[in-house]
C-alpha cells in the first residue's frame, strides 16, 4: 500500500465526501468491501448516533482493530451481532461476544469461522439450541465436538451438523438413521457421505431424502439406475442433473413426459450433442430455454435457437458463453433492453460488440459492459463519466481498468470518481 495514495484518500474524503451531504455517499462507502479503515473510522466519528450505519460499520471487512473494539459493547443488539459475525474480529472480540447476554449474538460467534475452537468447544455446551446449532454448522468445529452434537436432543443442531460440508463419513453415517426426515436429507445431500449410506437412502421412505440421494455427485451408478424409474418425478429429475449419470440413462430420461425432467437433461453438461439437438426441438420453451443456457450445445443448435419464438429461449442463447460471436453481435442491436444487458454481460461477446454497448441508451446495458471483465479500456474510460453513477463506479472497479488508467481518473472533477480511483490504486496489484 503506498502511503501517499492513503493521503489523497483521506484528503479526498475529507474535503470531497465529507461535507458533499449526500446520505447515498456513506452507502456508496459502506457497500464497498475496499474503502480503508481509516475512513471507516471517519466515518464512525461523523455518524455515532446513527445505528444503521454502525451496525454497516460492525461488518465491514476493513473496519480496524479499534473501531471492531468499540462497537463490540454498542448497546444495540445489531451493532454487536455484527461484530460477532465479522471475520477480521480479533479472538479476544469473539470471547467476549461468546457470553453475551443475547443469544443471536453467542450464535454468530459460534458460526464465525475465525472463533478459537477453544471457544467453540464451550459454546457446543450452550443451553440454548440456536447456539449449539451454530457450533454444528462452523466447518473448523473439532471432530470430537461434531460427534457428540450428533446425540443432541434437537433437531435443529442434528440438521446443521448434517449440513456441514466438513463432517466426517462416520458421523454422516450415524445421522442416516436419525428419525428426522430433514436431517436424513441433508446427509444424502452431504459430499462427504460414502457411497454404501448413499445406496441405504436411496431404499429411503421419504422422496426428498431418495432425491437428494439422486443429485449427489458421489452416489454410484448402480444407485443411480435403482432411481430411474422412482415413482416420484423429483427424484427422476435428481438423476437427470447429476453429472456423472451415463448417457443411456440421460437418453431415457429425454423421453421423459414431465417436463422438468426433460428440462433437467437439457442442463445437464454430460448430455450427448444429439440429446441436447433432439431437446432444442421440444415443444415446451422451458426446456428449449435450459439447452439454450448449456454451456456444452453446439453452436450450430444454438444458432437456430436465437432464432426461437420465445424471447427467454433467446436470452439464455446471448448469456451463454458458448454463443457464437455472429449472434452476440446480432442481439447488440435488438429492441429489447433485456438482451442487450444479457450481450452486454456475456464473457464470449467480442471487444468491438462491447464498445457499441458502452454507448447503449439504457443504464443497465451500459452498466453490464463496466462489470464485464473482458469490457476493453477503451469502454471503460468512456464509462466512469457515465451520467449515472451506478455505472461510472462499477467501471472503475472493472479488473482491466490500469495503474494508468486509475491515475488519469484521480484528476477527475466528478469528486466521487477521484476517490473511487484513488481507493483502487490503494488496492492495485
Amino acid at each position: 500500500m503506498e502511503t501517499n495514495y492513503l493521503n489523497d484518500v483521506i484528503a479526498s474524503y475529507s474535503f470531497d465526501y465529507k461535507y458533499a451531504g449526500w446520505s447515498e455517499i456513506n452507502e456508496d462507502l459502506l457497500q464497498d468491501d475496499n474503502t480503508p479503515p481509516e475512513i471507516l473510522d471517519m466515518l464512525y466519528e461523523d455518524n455515532k448516533a446513527n445505528p444503521r450505519i454502525l451496525r454497516a460499520l460492525a461488518v465491514h471487512p476493513k473496519a480496524s482493530p479499534q473501531l471492531i473494539k468499540t462497537l463490540s459493547t454498542d448497546i444495540n443488539d445489531a451493532v454487536r451481532w455484527g461484530v460477532a459475525d465479522n471475520k477480521a474480529s480479533s479472538p479476544d472480540i469473539l470471547e467476549i461476544m461468546s457470553i453475551d447476554s443475547v443469544p443471536v449474538i453467542r450464535y454468530r460467534v459460534a458460526k464465525n469461522a475465525h472463533t478459537p475452537v477453544r471457544i467453540l468447544e464451550r459454546l457446543a455446551g450452550d443451553d440454548n439450541t440456536m447456539v449449539r446449532s451454530g457450533v454444528a454448522s462452523n466447518e473448523i468445529t473439532p471432530v470430537e465436538v461434531l460427534m457428540k452434537l450428533s446425540a443432541d436432543p434437537e433437531v435443529e443442531v442434528r440438521l446443521e451438523l448434517a449440513k456441514n460440508k466438513m463432517v466426517s463419513s462416520d458421523i454422516l453415517e450415524k445421522l442416516s438413521s436419525d428419525g428426522n426426515d430433514e436431517v436424513r436429507a441433508a446427509v444424502a445431500e452431504n459430499p462427504n457421505v460414502s457411497a454404501q449410506v448413499l445406496e441405504n437412502l436411496a431404499k429411503d421412505r421419504n422422496a426428498d431424502v431418495r432425491e437428494k440421494v439422486a443429485k449427489n455427485n458421489s452416489t454410484q451408478v448402480t444407485t443411480l439406475r435403482d432411481l430411474l424409474d422412482d415413482p416420484e418425478a423429483a427424484v427422476r429429475e435428481g438423476v437427470a442433473r447429476n453429472k456423472n449419470t451415463p448417457m443411456e440413462y440421460l437418453d431415457k430420461l429425454a423421453g421423459d413426459t414431465k417436463q422438468t425432467i426433460r428440462t433437467c437433461v437439457a442442463q445437464n453438461t454430460g448430455a450427448s450433442n444429439e440429446i441436447l439437438e433432439l431437446l432444442a426441438g421440444d415443444g415446451d420453451a422451458y426446456v428449449r430455454k435450459a439447452v439454450a443456457n448449456n454451456q456444452k450445445t453446439p453452436s450450430e443448435v444454438l444458432t437456430r435457437l436465437a432464432k426461437d419464438e420465445d424471447w427467454r429461449v433467446c436470452e439464455n442463447v446471448v448469456t451463454n458463453q458458448s454463443a457464437p460471436a455472429k449472434v452476440l453481435e446480432y442481439y447488440s442491436d435488438n429492441k429489447d433492453t433485456y438482451l442487450r444487458k444479457a450481450v452486454a454481460s456475456n464473457k464470449g461477446t467480442p471487444t468491438q460488440v462491447l464498445l457499441k454497448l458502452s454507448d447503449d441508451k439504457d443504464w443497465m446495458v451500459r452498466e453490464n459492459v463496466a462489470k464485464n471483465e473482458n469490457a476493453p479500456l477503451e469502454a471503460l474510460m468512456k464509462l466512469v463519466d457515465d451520467s449515472d453513477w451506478r455505472v461510472a463506479k462499477v467501471a472503475v472497479r472493472n479488473k482491466q481498468m490500469t495503474s494508468d488508467a486509475l491515475k488519469t481518473l484521480t484528476g477527475s472533477k466528478n469528486f466521487r470518481l477521484r476517490y473511487k480511483a484513488r481507493v483502487a490504486l490503494l488496492f492495485a496489484s
